[in-house]
């Protein structure tokens, strides 16, 4: 073995360990940890949630859209420092989406992102996850009642008040500590 291949090996293996040892997040005693906050940024295009693990300082964002309800653009939008918090959190089944309602202007501001929308008694695999749709009659969007991330899936999961209390929305967020 040459010295440079040795040296090679030897970052790369060193590299490889590095990653692993800092992009997992810690386990938790339990997982997935409850939502502690939540705040969407509309100049980062993120919503940012305050995880309740280890010291506090554990957080969860992912892309959303943010837009105006409104068709009607108003001419001077207020000056309002972003992030902001958000006011309502409800997910579609029909969309497939997930729309925070944000305390910013008037009020009509909302952040929306992609969600898998699934019922938990079928969740023991992806397929199965996407095999099960939620049953027409039932208004949408309907409001959340929890909200956990997880930092070992690097998923957040809100329950859904629909049908049997089983159904959920889920999206990848990136979990990290500040």
């Amino acid at each position: 073995m040459s010295a440079r291949q040795m040296l090679t090996g030897t970052f790369l293996g060193l590299g490889a360990l590095l990653m692993v040892s800092t992009a997992v997040a810690p386990a938790a005693g339990a997982a997935p940890v409850p939502v502690t906050t939540l705040n969407c940024d509309g100049d980062t295009y993120k919503c940012t949630a305050g995880l309740r693990f280890g010291d506090g300082r554990w957080y969860a964002d992912w892309g959303v859209n943010v837009f105006h309800q409104s068709a009607v653009r108003a001419a001077s939008a207020p000056s309002v420092k972003a992030p902001v918090p958000v006011t309502t959190l409800n997910c579609d089944g029909d969309t497939y989406k997930c729309t925070a309602g944000l305390r910013f202007g008037d009020g009509r501001w909302v952040a929306q992102w992609d969600a898998r929308i699934f019922h938990q008694a079928a969740a023991t695999g992806a397929q199965a996850a996407k095999a099960v749709k939620a049953p027409r009659g039932e208004a949408a969007p309907v409001p959340v009642t929890a909200l956990n991330c997880d930092g070992d899936t690097g998923l957040c999961t809100a329950n859904l008040q629909f049908g049997d209390g089983r159904w959920a929305a889920q999206w990848g967020a990136r979990i990290f500590h500040q």
